[in-house]
């Protein structure tokens, strides 16, 4: 399944060189795709660790060794993917009671995670607190209560980080943009005073640090300096709100290319941020998610046939939104690329998959070389946001992971039987 490393040519719109082609056909590292799918069936996410490793030491190299690197799950949750960023010294940004037990699962300590959303349960923060988490990223007032009342059960202060919404507008998709005005997210900075105080005076809640998330799919290291001089000019605003804090979580956010322009400017973000930091006493926390591993992900899916409707060409795929919903959710466009490369003209389709829905598709009028039933294509930049947002609807299996490194690979969750599907559920015998 491997080849000589001396032939590659890379692959057009992948944003990391681990995903090549060797004598027209598509790698991920040393593994061919085409091979993967031969032994492991469609749909089928393949991963590239280096690619991984490559993102998390740029992260590192950028921010240097006092920073706080907590990757975010919701990007792509799998055990062994946690795993292996935890082996190069990730923590962890957690937005649920099920992704705090997916860290326990794999055997991580859950001191290294950061616990977020906006809200959250009261068994998700009665879990948190007595697994230790490394601090809640408080954004609703109502968790307050529930958080001293935890502590108290187990006998110490639970840290907390205020997140804050510094109503900054970025130029991203709405459904991802989380620090604007009337945004669910956060506290707007003219009411996080008093929630400051609440915690001041409380003794079973200590304030560590402040948060802010201005959204997914940055491009520009501006917005993130406007929000920390928003967030510099609250610190003033009173003694209690300085007290005690240690560090300042900008979020993550930072932008993929996605086949088009330049990945976001980490060297650039990290000069404008870290004097300012330093001035402050703070020490730099951040949550990068898509960055660490969108670029390391591909999905492999196999032509099933072709169409003609009006003046659309259909190229009809075993992948379809259950599997990648990104393009129906965000109309985001993924590169797509045949996993081999016949050097065949190019045609305007639309790439749709089986599912009984107008809006499953991966592709919209893109231009593709020709191919043909049987072939396989390959979904770049899917390794965010991809399996973690799958589903079963239309009773459709989710796929098959695999991560490669090096040469090697291995099965990182087996494609679901059928009768999984429908394991815990209960029929009515008086119906049959």
């Amino acid at each position: 399944m491997a080849a000589p490393a001396d032939d590659r040519v890379p692959c057009p719109m992948a944003g990391s060189a681990d995903f090549h082609y060797r004598r027209g056909e598509l790698f991920c590292e040393s593994v061919s795709l085409r091979e993967l799918a031969r032994a492991h069936g469609t749909p089928l996410y393949v991963y590239s660790a280096a690619c991984i490793r490559d993102r998390y030491q740029a992260v590192r190299a950028a921010f240097g060794d006092a920073a706080q690197i907590c990757y975010a799950v919701k990007a792509n949750s799998n055990l062994s993917i946690l795993q292996l960023l935890a082996s190069l010294g990730a923590g962890f940004d957690l937005v649920s009671g099920g992704e705090l037990q997916r860290l326990l699962a794999a055997g991580i300590d859950p001191r290294r995670a950061v616990f977020a959303g906006a809200a959250k349960a009261k068994w998700e923060i009665e879990l948190g607190v007595k697994e230790q988490v490394r601090a809640f990223q408080v954004e609703s007032p109502h968790e307050l209560p529930l958080l001293a009342a935890a502590g108290r059960a187990h006998g110490r202060r639970v840290p907390i980080e205020v997140r804050l919404n510094p109503a900054i507008a970025v130029d991203t998709h709405a459904y991802i943009a989380t620090a604007r005005q009337d945004s669910k997210f956060g506290i707007d900075l003219d009411r996080a005073g008093a929630l400051v105080a609440q915690i001041a005076g409380d003794p079973d809640l200590e304030l560590v640090g402040y948060h802010v998330h201005l959204g997914s799919q940055l491009r520009a290291v501006e917005p993130y300096v406007q929000a920390f001089a928003a967030v510099a000019a609250f610190l003033r605003g009173a003694p209690a709100r300085r007290l005690g804090v240690k560090h300042y979580d900008l979020g993550g956010g930072f932008g993929i290319s996605y086949g088009k322009g330049e990945a976001f400017p980490l060297a650039e973000l990290a000069a404008a941020l870290l004097p300012q930091l330093s001035a402050h006493g703070l020490r730099p926390m951040l949550e990068p998610g898509r960055y660490l591993v969108g670029d390391a992900g591909v999905l492999v899916t196999e032509v099933l046939g072709h169409k003609q409707s009006g003046s659309t060409s259909f190229v009809l795929v075993d992948a379809a939104m259950n599997d990648l919903l990104r393009p129906a959710l965000y109309s985001a466009e993924h590169p797509i690329v045949p996993v081999a490369d016949r050097g065949r003209a190019s045609s305007t389709v639309d790439v749709v998959g089986p599912v009984c829905e107008s809006g499953d598709f991966l592709a919209r009028a893109r231009s593709l070389p020709s191919v043909e039933s049987g072939e396989l294509l390959a979904v770049l930049a899917t390794g965010a946001y991809g399996i973690s947002m799958a589903s079963c609807y239309n009773t459709r299996r989710r796929p098959a992971e695999v991560l490669v490194d090096g040469a090697s690979h291995r099965v990182i969750r087996r494609r679901e039987s059928f009768a999984a599907l429908w394991r815990d559920e209960l029929p009515n015998e008086s119906f049959a």
